[in-house]
């Protein structure tokens, strides 16, 4: 079952009868979702569309191997500008795309395309696979379904959603159809040697500071089934990093070998919230916490925001992992 309410051939109709775009992604994005926006905005304006692709934030450094000429934030958008259409890629629901749902139109026609198993089915028109590795995968199939042939950039677009939604294909959601996909994008003449180099070997100085400050604040519980950190906003300051840094530290707290669930708390710019990312090995269900706090997305990856503290974030986020992590024991 490809969504709750259309088949991909309707989706793919819905979209044919629109005319102009505004195309978002999930605050704070990543790979997955900026990959799989930028590869709809490309079908889309081959399909003769006008779009717009806008984002809360500046187009994400640590993604160089991806174009940024396309991007565009919310202070560039002329006031008063509003859409009647949007398509939005890898968001479990509207509130994610933040403060660009005020572009839109009260009646306005939403697109959602997306693999989250927390999907509300937001959209007018959804095209949702649970059972896909990324939006990329998704984004994929409407390619086909449309008879389209990818380019090279579109498939470089795809290529680092499926590669960063799966850690480089090393994550239990990477399928065999997974695999199949990989191999169709790397055929339409990526570099992917070079692709891997930049989402995955290239690190700034500081940011190996900034991981070593975090990697000394590492705690344990249950054992050592459950590790965590926390990233204070004068961390970034003083190692003269960002918010983007950090993406990734949380893998380290899953290297540990015991470790079932880990979980990272990152203190808000304003100092009112807390965004917690969350991740999980073997059999454990992090979206079941993350749920618990209003959040969503996978069973092995998830998160969620929490007002208050870090420390008060940390006591609720811990008790609710072992409250669960010893339901499932």
């Amino acid at each position: 079952m490809a969504s709750k309410k259309e088949s991909l051939k309707q989706f793919c109709k819905a979209l044919k009868s629109q005319n102009e775009f505004l195309l978002a992604c999930h605050v704070n994005p990543e790979g997955d979702a900026i990959g799989s926006l930028l590869a709809m905005d490309s079908l889309l304006r081959r399909l003769g569309k006008k779009t717009t692709v806008v984002g809360e934030e500046s187009f994400p450094t640590r993604l160089t191997c991806l174009s940024s000429k396309r991007w565009k934030t919310i202070n560039q958008i002329r006031k008063g500008g509003r859409f009647k259409a949007l398509v939005v890629t890898d968001c479990p629901n509207l509130e994610r795309i933040g403060k660009v749902k005020n572009l839109m139109t009260p009646d306005a026609v939403i697109f959602n395309i997306d693999h989250h198993i927390s999907n509300e089915y937001f959209g007018r028109y959804n095209y949702v696979v649970p059972r896909a590795a990324a939006s990329g995968e998704v984004v994929f199939d409407i390619f086909k379904a449309l008879r389209m042939r990818l380019t090279a950039d579109e498939a470089k677009n795809l290529y680092v959603a499926l590669s960063t939604d799966t850690g480089s294909f090393k994550y239990s959601n990477t399928t065999v159809h997974c695999h199949h996909v990989a191999a169709e994008l790397i055929s339409a003449g990526i570099d992917i040697g070079k692709i891997n180099e930049e989402l995955y070997s290239t690190f700034t100085l500081n940011r190996i500071r900034l991981y070593n400050r975090l990697l000394a604040r590492v705690k344990t519980a249950a054992g050592g089934r459950v590790a965590w950190s926390a990233l204070k906003r004068r961390d970034l300051i003083e190692t003269k990093t960002t918010y983007e840094d950090v993406e990734g530290f949380i893998d380290f707290l899953k290297f540990i070998k015991s470790v079932k669930a880990a979980f990272l708390l990152s203190e808000s710019k304003d100092g009112r919230n807390i965004k917690v990312s969350l991740r999980s090995k073997g059999r454990f269900d992090v979206n079941r916490v993350a749920s618990f706090f209003k959040g969503g997305g996978h069973r092995k990856a998830s998160g969620c925001t929490i007002q208050g503290t870090l420390a008060a974030a940390e006591k609720k986020i811990r008790k609710q992992i072992l409250k669960d992590l010893s339901r499932s024991s």
